[in-house]
């Protein structure tokens, strides 16, 4: 008889089950992918085409921070599965660079025709006028601001003016205890006691020559349009406050209360009425910035963009302006450089954008909180 033959011991183990989160988490994975890749249309597909891209380019910092996480759990767990949010966001990295700058270059990286000259755009909330308790002291705080950064070009939104004995000074101000000579102004509304509510750009240079550009579908907002000569050549700025969502009390309200009971019916008709006022701000906007690029396209001396845009950077709008402009902070910011302060924080609303024969160095985002914006500043000079 043959000897039975003797079975080998194995140290195979046992297949590792895989974690019950894993299936889910791969799903919700593919879901976010689908979300930022219709995301990634926005600067592509107007509003007026298709709105749902413009509403998700809102979310787009969220939506980097989402994928980050994947890749990290999945390079603890499964790294094949890294492959979907990886490749993703290298579809998108130019996009990153609009939204996250490390290091600004804090000087210019070429010889300059004539010297620099510091701008600032900044949307001051009407001074704080309606805080009737307190809107001298936040229009003072404002001025010591200016007087801090003394820009040689400032472009003001939501500025208010009027000669009355009522109301702090603003226009006359500035002309008096600054170095300012010349100004350009324009307003949408009017209000008693000669109250002026609109827009206005000053300079230590002179003004050659003013305009304007209208809005038809939406008159409250504007564009101005100011040449300046400066000491070896004139550039034409635009200082534009674009259409915001007109959200109110009731809106703001309901995005507080949403992590608390909100009864169903309260949430769809509080959901559609926000959804229908970023729609038509996504709309309008997208008209008011073909209007201005369409301007640029055929101005006779280097451009300057200052302004609320009420638009990140992935915006319909934004992609406009950057097809012939360059982003002072893209270029020279540092951070995520958000510059609204309101009930939804930390977009990056407020630009100063440059055309191919100016440079920009020493972008900021200023911390002080005076309005429900961020100043900004640049130094800009003309390219040798």
């Amino acid at each position: 008889n043959r000897p039975e033959r003797m079975q080998q011991p194995t140290d195979t183990k046992p297949a590792k089950r895989p974690s019950r989160w894993q299936r889910p988490l791969w799903w919700l994975n593919v879901a976010a992918a689908v979300v930022l890749a219709i995301t990634y249309l926005a600067p592509h597909i107007s509003p007026l085409t298709f709105w749902v891209p413009a509403l998700l380019a809102m979310t787009f910092t969220y939506q980097l921070v989402v994928h980050l996480g994947f890749l990290v759990w999945w390079f603890l767990f499964r790294r094949k599965r890294m492959l979907l949010s990886g490749a993703l966001l290298l579809l998108g990295y130019g996009h990153i660079g609009d939204h996250v700058q490390l290091l600004g270059k804090s000087a210019p990286s070429e010889e300059l025709s004539g010297k620099a000259f510091k701008v600032m755009s900044y949307n001051v909330r009407l001074f704080d006028l309606y805080n009737w308790s307190n809107n001298e002291k936040t229009r003072d705080a404002i001025f010591d601001l200016f007087h801090k950064e003394d820009p040689d070009i400032l472009c003001l939104q939501e500025f208010f003016h009027s000669p009355d004995k009522r109301f702090f000074k603003t226009k006359a101000s500035l002309m008096k205890d600054f170095r300012y000579k010349y100004f350009h102004e324009r307003y949408t509304q009017k209000a008693k006691y000669e109250q002026h509510f609109g827009i206005a750009t000053f300079s230590v240079w002179p003004t050659l020559k003013t305009g304007h550009i209208e809005f038809p579908e939406n008159p409250d907002n504007q564009c101005i349009w100011t040449d300046i000569a400066l000491p070896t050549d004139t550039i034409r700025i635009y200082n534009a406050h674009l259409a915001s969502y007109h959200f109110g009390d009731a809106d703001y309200k309901f995005i507080q209360d949403l992590d608390t009971d909100t009864h169903t019916d309260s949430l769809k008709q509080g959901g559609e009425r926000i959804l229908k006022r970023l729609r038509r701000g996504f709309r309008l906007r997208a008209d008011e910035v073909q209007r201005i690029a369409d301007h640029m396209k055929q101005s006779p001396h280097p451009v300057i963009y200052c302004g609320d845009m009420n638009d990140g950077p992935m915006s319909y709008g934004y992609g406009l302006f950057r097809e012939q402009l360059d982003d002072a902070f893209v270029e020279s910011g540092s951070g995520l450089g958000g510059t609204y302060i309101g009930d939804l924080p930390g977009l990056r609303i407020d630009h100063i954008l440059y055309g191919p024969q100016l440079e920009a160095w020493d972008f900021r985002t200023l911390p002080e909180e005076l309005s429900d914006h961020h100043a900004i500043t640049a130094m800009i000079g003309l390219r040798g």
